[in-house]
């Protein structure tokens, strides 16, 4: 047996960690910090409770409130630029994955040299950067716990995955209380995102050990409280297990990596505007449906995993229940197809190339052809 696992972030977990980020500043002797958000955190006041805490503790603080999903290559470049004006010596990001993967980037930045697009790939970024500390407001891509961050090429019109060393927060604060605040269809997207990261890096050609107890842990916490969630906001025991559910798929796929559910999703966020959870719920079944050919005891343990009754089936029952059991989680917390969302099929073929050029499609279970994509996308439709 060999594997590779490892976690690029110190983690504090629970109720008002986030309020420790002041201390744990000081901790690391640094003065000046540079705070990243999108409008949405500003408007929910979660900002403006992290910045309190910074400056009480005498820290020198610039705001900057200008990260906007599926963050561009533009995006980075600004934020770079302010932060390197302000004297930053730490960033703190507070927000979804676009925000923490903004922070990233942007401490890539402050160490190495622009522009941000000659990192695409792994290992790419040589020189150690600016500490991050990552504060999620979204159980949904474990960016705070990953050595990933995803940021749109707008000239190739592509999702760099920039990954490997140098990459991963230095710290996280994993505070549920700051989920309390999400909307029911942000709630449902990011958690369907968190499921998809726990399904690919169970079926991985990079899974092991390790991976696949974070993945399928995971994969009982948020199928068991995500509808809870999005139906009740307030309920903190299912906020904090999706919150601690989303962590796990992290640890799971930042070692096992993820697979073709990504590799469509990527290009239709791209191409079609679609926020990522979202084109990760659309596909994810019926992915799931294509890769049983070769992993189906996996997808049973899948099921098993959600609860179902499915060791004393078939192997292909057990693998069309829990397929149905997904897409039956999906329809129950509002997530829509591609038509729906507005999709237009003319956009397929780009799509399907795309996803075939996605490094996470290496680490699938099949590999796919151009004509495989298409007619998972048309499922999807």
């Amino acid at each position: 047996m060999q594997f590779q696992f490892n976690i690029p972030t110190s983690i504090a977990f629970g109720e008002g960690s986030s309020q420790s980020v002041g201390h744990l500043v000081l901790g690391m002797e640094f003065t000046r910090v540079f705070c990243i958000y999108d409008a949405g955190v500003k408007k929910a006041g979660v900002a403006a409770d992290i910045v309190s805490s910074l400056t009480t503790a005498g820290l020198e603080v610039v705001e900057w409130d200008g990260v906007v999903a599926n963050p561009t290559d533009f995006v980075v470049e600004e934020g770079a630029r302010l932060a390197r004006e302000a004297g930053s010596q730490v960033i703190v990001a507070i927000g979804g994955g676009s925000v923490i993967d903004t922070g990233k980037a942007i401490c890539i930045l402050l160490t190495n040299e622009s522009p941000i697009n000659q990192y695409d790939g792994i290992n790419m970024v040589k020189t150690p950067t600016t500490p991050l500390i990552a504060i999620p407001t979204t159980a949904g891509t474990a960016s705070e716990v990953t050595a990933f961050t995803i940021v749109t090429d707008t000239v190739k019109l592509k999702k760099m995955v920039i990954g490997g060393q140098n990459i991963g927060a230095k710290y996280a604060l994993i505070d549920p209380l700051l989920t309390l605040a999400m909307p029911p269809a942000l709630t449902a997207a990011t958690g369907m995102d968190a499921l998809t990261h726990a399904v690919e890096a169970y079926v991985s050609k990079a899974a092991s050990v390790p991976t696949d107890i974070n993945a399928l842990k995971s994969i009982e916490l948020i199928s068991g409280n995500l509808a809870m969630a999005v139906e009740n906001g307030s309920n903190v025991e299912a906020r904090t297990n999706m919150l601690l559910g989303s962590m796990l798929a992290g640890f799971a796929f930042n070692s096992a990596v993820l697979g073709l559910v990504h590799s469509i999703a990527h290009p239709l966020s791209v191409h079609c505007g679609l926020p990522h959870g979202v084109a990760n719920a659309a596909v994810l079944p019926h992915v799931m449906e294509y890769n049983a050919e070769a992993v189906p005891a996996r997808v049973r343990d899948i099921g098993a995993a959600m609860g179902l009754d499915v060791k004393e089936l078939s192997v292909s029952q057990a693998v069309k229940e829990t397929i149905d059991a997904v897409k039956s989680l999906s329809r129950k917390i509002g997530i829509p197809t591609l038509k729906e969302t507005g999709v237009s099929r003319n956009l397929f073929e780009r799509v399907a190339e795309d996803a075939l050029k996605e490094i996470s499609t290496i680490f699938n279970p099949r590999d796919p052809s151009k004509e495989d994509v298409l007619k998972i996308l048309e499922k999807a439709f």
